[in-house]
């Protein structure tokens, strides 16, 4: 039997979110909230999940600078060049190198040659030298890519791989910032060292000069870096 006195409940009531609902009132009895349980807030879970990811990042932080204090990496040791002995070396270069690095000296070294003589002159160029051979007897300034080293290499541009990577993307001169850099990682032979050398890093730079510089001959390179 239906009380009269209780009154019809909504079958339909509002889902979460919607309007307030009244309360229910029973004679005698606490009025019954039509409210549901309170749940989070999205704001409230955006909190706590940002509070949970600084700590964990903090932690990962303080696990990294241990790491490095109890494990310190070994310093690459300076590279010990010999003339007569071939070494491994990565070289950073964009294609504008091929043609704007310049060195400037009077010395040959194996038939090899800057491609500047002392007096900022070009170097004369043997008669019966070819004229499109990527300046495989040209020596030209480089960096190391680990280590930023100074070293003279002759014919780097000559390698199959460099020449290819050099005929597949053009110079642009104009804006060298433009071109994309990688590393070449290539085996030399070094043939000796100049003395008061100078140097030129760009087409219409100042020369400077460095006391000394070893000299070497490209063997090999390659564009993919080596296993490990």
């Amino acid at each position: 039997m239906i009380d009269p006195d209780v009154p019809d409940l909504d079958p339909d009531p509002k889902p979460p979110g919607g309007p307030s609902l009244p309360d229910v009132v029973v004679p005698g009895k606490q009025p019954v909230s039509r409210q549901g349980p309170e749940v989070f807030g999205g704001r409230l879970f955006l909190g706590i999940a940002m509070l949970v990811g600084m700590g964990v990042i903090s932690w990962q932080g303080l696990n990294v600078v241990i790491d490095r204090t109890l494990h310190p990496k070994e310093p690459k040791p300076v590279a010990a060049w010999k003339v007569g002995e071939e070494a491994d070396v990565e070289l950073t270069l964009i294609t504008p190198d091929a043609k704007r690095l310049q060195c400037a000296h009077d010395t040959t070294l194996e038939g090899v040659h800057c491609g500047y003589a002392a007096a900022k002159r070009p170097f004369r160029r043997a008669p019966n030298a070819p004229f499109d051979d990527n300046d495989e007897a040209v020596i030209q300034p480089y960096r190391t890519a680990d280590t930023n080293a100074l070293v003279l290499v002759s014919g780097l541009w000559a390698q199959p791989e460099l020449a290819l990577r050099l005929h597949r993307e053009p110079p642009v001169m104009a804006d060298v910032d433009k071109n994309l850099r990688f590393v070449a990682y290539c085996r030399v032979r070094f043939v000796g060292e100049l003395e008061k050398v100078a140097l030129r890093w760009d087409t219409n730079a100042k020369w400077g000069e460095e006391p000394k510089a070893m000299v070497a001959k490209a063997v090999r390179c390659t564009l993919e870096p080596p296993n490990g």
